[in-house]
């Protein structure tokens, strides 16, 4: 089979896929989460606060902000079904937008085929994990070409779905003109976050704002849950701590190997490794992370994988990543391996804090050498003028 052609079947997957999703999800049955998406653009243009309860709409709370709210509001006016299927196929074909703007064509196809799992996954939930890694990507690829106005927009749209993609500010330090991109960054925040005005008087957009923090601020003080590293700890060694210590423990690592390789910011091998590690890093460290959320960390997984040379520990990670997620997520265990076993024991993010350990020992090790590595960004593609 040719590439081409392997490519238009992967292709013909993640539509057919979408529309499948869609007739279990909003024909067959009703999303909760998409309801409650929907539900929040129309309680947004009626005035009603966002993040109460309104159990004759949805069985859950709205927690993303206002200004989600307002941009979801076409799909919220548009028949059930055909909404679920255009929120579907964005989700999955801007993450195939994405990953093939980032990689060449091959290893672009191998991370499609090894994440197309946690796609599918992510769509029957309704969620928007893989948007999310979808506009990260974007972000760090307008970056590379030079584009700050697209990247600071693509990030603040990100922001404005879930905080944690702000942790993307991270790519511009591979980039000159930093103060530049911090005041278009800012000012695409700032402009998002006043967006909803076009549609609700300024002190119910003030209302909605608090509502949105109290939500936020009782959901971090719910404690150990999810699959983040602070659950693993009080798992393992009965750590009860804030989340906000391992956190920092977390992001320090992370942006470590940055500061002690400034000579490879200019390696283009260096800034896409840093790439994948930050996406599994989001999932990791991140106290409300649950099983749709993987398509961001197994994202990052696959990224990493593609787009190196194939060696034998790369291979061992991807492959215990993969086995992991086919028995944790397909059926082909007995039900109560995964009720009693698989589910209470976070099996599924396992893979994931291996290939953040191994990524991050790559990151020093690559941060240490003092040889220029890949490409230089002066040597790729030209650069296109900054916006």
């Amino acid at each position: 089979m040719t590439a081409a052609l392997t490519r238009r079947w992967l292709l013909a997957l993640y539509v057919g896929s979408a529309a499948l999703v869609t007739l279990q999800q909003a024909v067959l049955g009703r999303s909760n989460n998409f309801r409650v998406f929907r539900s929040a653009s129309l309680n947004l243009f009626a005035g009603r606060d966002l993040y109460a309860a309104h159990p004759e709409q949805h069985f859950d709370f709205y927690k993303y902000s206002p200004t989600f709210a307002l941009l979801f509001a076409p799909l919220a006016y548009l028949p059930f079904a055909l909404a679920y299927l255009c929120w579907s196929l964005l989700n999955a074909l801007l993450l195939w937008y994405a990953l093939d703007r980032l990689l060449p064509e091959r290893p672009a196809t191998v991370a499609l085929a090894l994440v197309y799992l946690e796609v599918l996954f992510s769509m029957q939930y309704g969620q928007s994990n893989a948007l999310v890694a979808a506009l990260l990507i974007l972000a760090f690829v307008a970056l590379e070409q030079g584009r700050q106005g697209r990247a600071a927009a693509l990030l603040g749209v990100d922001a404005f779905i879930k905080i944690f993609p702000l942790a993307g500010l991270s790519f511009a330090l591979f980039h000159p003109r930093r103060a530049r991109f911090a005041l278009l960054a800012a000012a695409a925040l700032v402009g998002l976050a006043l967006l909803p005005l076009a549609v609700v008087p300024p002190h119910e957009l003030a209302t909605q704002y608090r509502s949105w923090r109290a939500t936020e601020a009782a959901d971090a003080l719910q404690g150990h849950r999810g699959y983040a590293l602070m659950q693993y700890l009080y798992m393992w060694l009965g750590a009860d701590w804030p989340n906000w210590p391992v956190q920092l423990a977390g992001t320090t690592l992370l942006l470590l190997p940055l500061a002690l390789g400034r000579r490879r910011w200019d390696d283009a091998a260096f800034r896409r490794l840093f790439l994948g590690t930050l996406l599994v890093y989001l999932v990791l460290f991140n106290h409300q992370s649950e099983r749709a959320t993987f398509v961001v960390a197994y994202t990052g997984i696959a990224i990493w994988y593609a787009s190196a040379p194939t060696e034998r520990l790369r291979t061992a990670v991807m492959t215990l990543t993969l086995l992991v997620m086919v028995v944790h997520d397909v059926d082909i265990v007995p039900r109560w391996v995964k009720n009693e076993i698989l589910i209470p024991y976070r099996i599924k993010g396992i893979p994931c804090l291996v290939a953040w350990l191994v990524m991050e020992w790559q990151l020093f090790v690559t941060a240490r050498r003092s040889a220029p590595g890949e490409t230089p960004r002066s040597q790729t593609a030209p650069a296109p003028p900054a916006t």
